[in-house]
């Protein structure tokens, strides 16, 4: 069926995937905030100012961890994160290659947008583009595709068998697909 729309799953999966892939990254930087402050606490005056540098080291860190687990990670191993891995996604351009640095780049840098208001804005986005695709996606020309099932990569299924996301074979995309010739629109 061509032209058909990803069903709502694969945003839901997307969710859980963010989920996973901040936990990958937050947790750790939170155990080694605490182990600091444990370790090296002073007492006094001088605690304000010691967990604000603390809590400041430990965003910092996040940051560059995010961009190595949502940009890094995934240009070096075939478009997938740690949890896409984990949930059979990738990600690949609208022609189905695999995306350039800068697109990975591009991606993490607009989730200053997808992530507004608690995620949200991503959310709503994936919720009305065609193929459920966030903003970050939307410019960097790329789209969350699903991973077929192999025997020599393990997967954790769905409730309902199917990762819901843009099968290979619907993934050519027209200009008009994509919105970028405004001018010549063919409707069908």
């Amino acid at each position: 069926m061509t032209g058909s729309r990803p069903g709502l799953g694969v945003v839901g999966r997307r969710l859980v995937q963010f989920l996973l892939d901040e936990l990958l990254v937050f947790g750790p930087m939170l155990l080694l905030a605490i182990a600091v402050a444990w370790l090296f606490r002073p007492h006094g005056p001088g605690l304000l100012p010691f967990l604000e540098v603390v809590l400041y080291t430990m965003l910092a860190l996040d940051l560059v961890g995010l961009w190595f687990v949502h940009a890094w990670w995934p240009y070096r191993h075939g478009g997938q994160t740690p949890a896409m891995r984990w949930l059979r996604l990738r990600i690949v351009t609208l022609e189905g290659t695999h995306p350039s640095l800068g697109a990975f780049f591009v991606r993490e840098l607009l989730m200053v947008v997808d992530g507004f208001a608690w995620g949200l804005a991503g959310i709503v986005v994936m919720l009305v583009t065609r193929r459920r695709q966030r903003f970050g996606d939307v410019v960097a020309r790329t789209v969350v595709v699903r991973v077929p099932r192999s025997a020599h990569q393990a997967a954790f299924p769905g409730p309902d068998g199917d990762f819901g996301a843009v099968a290979d074979a619907q993934l050519a995309l027209g200009r008009a697909d994509v919105g970028l010739d405004r001018g010549h629109r063919h409707h069908e």
